[in-house]
């Protein structure tokens, strides 16, 4: 092993390895005010980088498991030169974080109306919404074919799309304020009465310039007027009304619903010093859609928001944005749900490469059910048509019982062992998913679109409500 003077500055210095200096009477004091959970985790015993690893190979174990690669591979040096020191920056630095939110927000509770203010002062009285983000032509037109699917199976929350100061232009604002107007359309009714949406700039934050510095999502969800949440990437199209969501018994026990991506937690990952506990072995958090109660988990929304605000410190081992939510989570020790069965890959059928052509991670309900589109590589490439009509997945992807996402025990912790899944470049952006050297091939199920009846004819309606390919 090297030590720190033997390699690069560059990869030493990349986390800011000098420590803070506080007032650390101050910081106790402040500390003290905080729930009793923060400060449980801030003071648990921080590892060294070997000793933090040799536990969690442990509990997540790599062979024929499906890990980020390529986060791993960039980053692993870097991760190693993070100090002990580091973490207790890093610890302190967001308990600190979460003590001025929370004295802001008793500063802003608004004595004649009882509501509580955000950080810019806005007045949020609760209720339910959809919240989006779109930044550009091509998300403008996403979200205005989300939207009319969603008016198509009646769905009545209202939407909030926010994007960042000066960042579209008049055409794409006119577009945007176009679905404010439109009426929710069905067979039987010509002029109904839809959702409402509106469109905010989101402020206190400014877009990025790095890789996926994805600023935006936290900060819309935490400055839309609604409390509880339905965060939707705009390429995150729904089955069927998602309302129903809100009533399930998985949410009403813990007011957040996550959902997974397709790689796993790997024993390197700085999460799990930061954290102070042993690597998971589940699947790393996906963020296409969030299901949040801002009353009960405002502390998490505040966790994520330091993280984008701090991102590059933090995005390298979150994968951007997308398990931020997740990571603020295991450092409150929050439980949290989510659906009952991995992602699926869906796409098209490529006849030279059976495995490939996934360009949609195919999510679902907390019943198994498939609920989300979640077509987040179609933009990247050009696929043939129909561009919906293979599946492949994990044979074991159901979690046990009536267990969900979020829940490790045991076989939950095995789903999808053997089975990985690569971004292939050539001839086109898209994914392969097969099964690992030495493993059954038949740990991979390959299916046709059309066998699952909530799938069946989302091409057209895609297509129909101004889907672009």
């Amino acid at each position: 092993m090297q030590e720190p003077n033997e390699i690069d500055t560059d990869v030493y210095l990349k986390y800011d390895q000098v420590p803070r200096t506080r007032d650390e009477t101050v910081f106790h004091l402040a500390l003290a005010k905080l729930p009793e959970a923060v400060q449980e985790w801030v003071q648990r015993p921080i590892l060294p980088y070997d000793k933090s690893v040799a536990l969690n190979n442990k509990t997540c174990p790599t062979e024929g498991v499906n890990f980020d690669e390529g986060a791993v591979k960039e980053n692993e040096r870097a991760w190693r030169y993070i100090t002990p020191a580091k973490i207790s920056d890093w610890r302190q630095d967001i308990a600190e974080h979460l003590y001025r939110k929370q004295k802001e927000k008793q500063e802003k509770m608004s004595p004649e109306t009882s509501l509580t203010k955000d950080e810019q002062g806005k007045e949020f009285s609760g209720g339910r919404g959809l919240v989006m983000a779109a930044g550009d032509h091509a998300a403008v037109v996403r979200a205005r074919t989300n939207i009319r699917l969603l008016r198509s199976y009646n769905c009545t929350l209202p939407v909030e799309i926010f994007h960042f100061p000066n960042e579209l232009s008049t055409p794409e604002m006119s577009l945007l304020e176009e679905l404010s107007s439109l009426k929710q359309r069905s067979e039987d009714q010509e002029d109904q009465s839809g959702m409402k949406v509106t469109v905010q700039v989101v402020e206190g934050v400014r877009k990025g310039d790095d890789w996926k510095a994805f600023h935006i999502k936290a900060a819309a969800i935490q400055q839309s007027s609604f409390d509880e949440i339905l965060y939707l990437d705009t390429d995150s199209y729904t089955l069927r009304n998602p309302e129903y969501l809100f009533e399930s018994m998985q949410w009403k026990e813990t007011g957040l619903m996550l959902w997974p991506d397709y790689t796993k937690s790997h024993a390197t990952n700085p999460i799990w010093r930061l954290s102070g506990q042993s690597c998971r072995s589940e699947y790393e958090g996906e963020s296409g859609q969030i299901l949040i109660s801002r009353t009960l988990h405002q502390d998490l929304l505040w966790i994520a928001e330091f993280f984008a605000l701090e991102h590059h410190k933090f995005y390298g081992f979150l994968g951007g944005d997308r398990d931020s939510f997740r990571a603020a989570a295991l450092l409150l020790g929050k439980k949290w749900t989510g659906p009952g069965r991995l992602n699926a890959a869906a796409g098209v059928v490529l006849t030279d490469n059976p495995q490939g052509g996934g360009h949609t991670m195919l999510q679902a309900d907390p019943e198994g059910k498939w609920l989300f589109v979640h077509a987040n590589l179609i933009k990247h490439a050009k696929f043939h048509r129909p561009l919906w009509s293979r599946i492949h997945r994990a044979a074991q992807d159901k979690f046990a019982a009536e267990s969900t996402y979020g829940d490790i025990h045991p076989p939950n912790d095995k789903l999808g062992d053997g089975v990985k899944l690569r971004v292939t470049y050539n001839p086109m952006m898209s994914t392969i998913m097969s099964t690992f050297e030495g493993y059954d091939e038949g740990l991979v199920v390959v299916e046709d679109w059309d066998t699952y009846e909530e799938l069946k004819g989302f091409e057209e309606k895609w297509f129909g409500f101004g889907g672009v390919h």
